[in-house]
């Protein structure tokens, strides 16, 4: 059976990732079975996601996903880097041999090899360029993208890195390249319609980013006194696929969710209040001068009665501090994730155990197989972990899974713990 590998974040599933798994069936086979690394409770963007993983796995399956596996809290939320090679670890450790299929702006497979080859290993030239780059205050993605124009000499290469999407299918090309004997062979896909980090939903026929789409659910739930959710499902049966459309308006009607960021305001305001500036430091993300920002930021009065959460973010913002940085950093903080645990992961060769969140029947055979050929412990449950013995990784990895979940958990208005004895999604 020709296995498709995708890693992805479903936040929520639209009409674009519908797309995509129309497009990689086509060019891989009909008969392909797919398998998802998809982020838990949190996303790259540093906020929890929008509905629930058990949710969004409801959503992936009902679309054509047939395995739906979490990608660990510590590297969902974390740079592009970092997703990718977790994601990439993530599947390879399923020890079966698949074909990556990621999206990109330019759809070129061989030209973002050039980038990717271009990083890895980085030069001395290219390191000095991007550290002078870097001492200018530009971001991290900014200062690597002019480092590489500079030492390249080539514009138009180094332009690849200005696009989202590009950038994280260079990440995944640099992830595969760094793997010895990678089981996964990378298929790049053209990414249609809507710039994902666009606001406002786009016409008839154009595929939506999902910026949009959760941007039309705040407006709808959030900004008016009363829902407006007969016009939302309106607006959105041009964006999603209907059984993904349906969970969420129950998600919204029902329960639980939607969450957002500002739910978890007071939490983070009293912790930057109370941690001294070197518990800051150790937390992950929070070097380079950000954490005694956002603690000044946080005893600041006035504004902060009007919008905390959004007052906060403006006045940590510069061009060396990104929004999605400031959010990683945050709920690093909220969940207690330090960096001398992310070097502790990283020496330990990524993401330590495979969490099954939901299956089709073919999924259930790719199960099969992994259970035989799988290089890390299968978790059906967060009760599995109890029975792993004292490996202190995988331990740690599984306690921020748990705290990110029940973080989720809180912002939604239920009680914690519900990860440990919800079941498997089968359809």
């Amino acid at each position: 059976m020709n296995i498709i590998s995708i890693i992805a974040e479903y936040n929520p599933f639209h009409l674009g990732h519908q797309y995509q798994l129309q497009e990689a069936r086509r060019l891989l086979g009909q008969d392909s079975a797919v398998m998802a690394a998809m982020s838990g409770s949190y996303t790259q963007r540093g906020e929890p996601a929008i509905t629930d993983k058990w949710s969004r796995t409801r959503m992936a399956l009902a679309a054509g996903v047939d395995l739906v596996l979490e990608l660990p809290f510590a590297y969902a939320c974390a740079s592009a880097e970092r997703f990718a090679d977790g994601g990439v670890r993530l599947l390879q450790a399923t020890g079966l041999d698949s074909q990556l299929v990621f999206g990109s702006e330019s759809g070129d497979l061989e030209w973002l090899r050039q980038a990717a080859e271009f990083l890895v290993p980085e030069t001395p030239d290219f390191k000095d360029a991007l550290h002078a780059c870097l001492a200018e205050g530009l971001s991290f993605p900014a200062a690597r993208q002019k480092a590489m124009e500079q030492v390249s000499g080539d514009s138009a290469l180094a332009g690849l890195l200005s696009q989202p999407n590009n950038i994280l299918a260079v990440e995944y090309l640099k992830a595969i390249h760094r793997l010895p004997s990678c089981r996964l062979r990378p298929v790049t896909i053209r990414r249609l319609g809507q710039d994902d980090r666009s606001e406002n939903l786009p016409g008839t026929g154009v595929l939506p980013g999902a910026s949009a789409i959760r941007m039309a659910v705040f407006q709808a739930t959030q900004a008016h006194p009363e829902p407006q959710l007969a016009d939302l499902a309106d607006r959105l049966l041009d964006a999603m696929p209907v059984p993904a459309l349906a969970e969420l308006m129950a998600r919204i009607q029902s329960g639980p969710g939607p969450v957002w960021p500002e739910q978890l305001q007071q939490l983070a305001l009293s912790r930057l209040r109370s941690a001294g500036p070197d518990e800051l430091d150790l937390i992950a993300g929070m070097g380079e001068g950000l954490s005694r920002r956002l603690s000044a930021a946080a005893r600041r009065p006035g504004p902060f009665l009007q919008s905390p959460w959004q007052t906060l973010l403006s006045d940590a913002d510069t061009r060396r501090f990104t929004r999605t940085r400031i959010q990683r950093a945050l709920a690093a903080m909220l969940t207690g994730l330090n960096q001398a645990d992310l070097d502790a992961f990283d020496a330990a060769g990524g993401p330590a155990y495979i969490r099954v969140l939901g299956f089709s029947r073919k999924g259930r055979y790719l199960l099969k197989l992994m259970r035989r050929l799988a290089e890390k412990p299968l978790i059906t449950r967060s009760s599995d972990f109890r029975e792993l013995g004292g490996d202190q990784v995988l331990q740690r990895m599984a306690q921020l899974d748990l705290v990110a979940a029940d973080l989720w958990d809180s912002a939604a208005g239920l009680p914690g713990g519900r990860d440990f004895d919800t079941p498997v999604i089968m359809r």
